[in-house]
């Protein structure tokens, strides 16, 4: 757990030199140029280096152990500072798409193309760099916050390559066409286009982050198939019935199975009860390593309704 925990502050803090660097070269030249869009990409990652830096501090209390003041562990942390990454980036993409609408209102923007050009270009593919590093990360930690960081990678390179492949229309546009007073329109739209599929991704983190909060069943096919397992337990060991209910927070996934057990000659002592934890413990290790089990039985329904 602590290697985990040492490897994930390392992959973030990572994030957070990498950004800065992409922050200050595109606030800069967001600001030379003209362009609204290349401005953003810069304050997009001036937040995010802030928001990395809190990623790792949270990272950072999640890992200190102190059982006495939170018996639970720290789990809850995760998805609070995910819900808070992804409103600051929803509040930043709202804000640039009201004012990419007003700069076409008021007849677009001027921009000069050829430096716009050459931060596109590379930019583009270092974004995608820092994206595929994160990404391959995530698969090997399974952590949250890391599967966050990467997210914002993939919008950021998302909006590298829209500017680059629309600063190459506009530039065709400028050199080889008569429509020249399209130009000033081309970043404007660019924004307008970014900030409405940028909308998704921070909604959908919202949504899912909320849904640990709140602690829901997760989605997909996992508890279905604990909770066939636990069916199939009921008829081997020969008990009334049972309840499950699972729930996932941050790495650690929650699950209590209550067994009625009532007349089963199965389980008559506390060996018995552990044989059948530890099936169930194994079973469920196999989809998340990080789990947190509690096993109840009882001869009374009341008790586990």
């Amino acid at each position: 757990m602590h290697n985990n925990i040492s490897q994930e502050k390392k992959v973030l803090s990572v994030s957070a030199f990498a950004a800065v660097a992409f922050a200050v070269t595109g606030i800069v030249l967001g600001l030379i140029t003209g362009s609204q869009i290349i401005l953003f990409d810069g304050l997009y990652s001036l937040i995010s280096v802030a928001l990395s830096v809190f990623s790792v501090l949270a990272t950072s209390f999640i890992g200190k152990k102190d059982y006495k003041r939170y018996p639970f562990g720290k789990d809850i942390i995760e998805p609070l500072v995910i819900i808070l990454k992804y409103s600051i980036i929803l509040i930043l993409v709202v804000a640039s798409f009201a004012g990419a609408l007003t700069s076409i209102l008021k007849g677009g923007r001027d921009v000069a193309i050829g430096y716009a050009l050459l931060y596109s270009g590379i930019g583009s593919f270092a974004c995608l760099a820092a994206y595929l590093y994160l990404n391959a990360k995530v698969k090997k930690s399974g952590s949250g916050l890391v599967k966050a960081e990467a997210s914002q990678w993939f919008m950021d390179t998302l909006v590298s390559f829209a500017v680059l492949f629309g600063f190459v229309i506009a530039s065709l546009i400028d050199n080889y066409s008569h429509y020249t007073g399209l130009v000033p329109y081309v970043d404007p739209i660019m924004m307008i286009i970014i900030s409405l599929y940028f909308l998704k991704l921070p909604l959908s983190g919202i949504r899912s982050a909320a849904r640990e909060v709140l602690e829901m069943t997760p989605s997909g096919k996992l508890p279905n198939n604990i909770k066939k397992y636990v069916r199939n337990m009921e008829i081997k060991y020969d008990m009334k019935e049972s309840f499950v209910r699972i729930a996932k927070v941050g790495k650690t996934l929650w699950v209590e199975i209550d067994f009625v057990v009532q007349d089963s000659k199965k389980i008559k002592t506390v060996a018995d009860q552990d044989k059948l934890r530890q099936e169930l413990s194994d079973y469920i290790k196999t989809y998340n390593k990080n789990e947190w089990l509690t096993v109840s039985f009882t001869n009374n329904r009341k008790w586990a309704v």
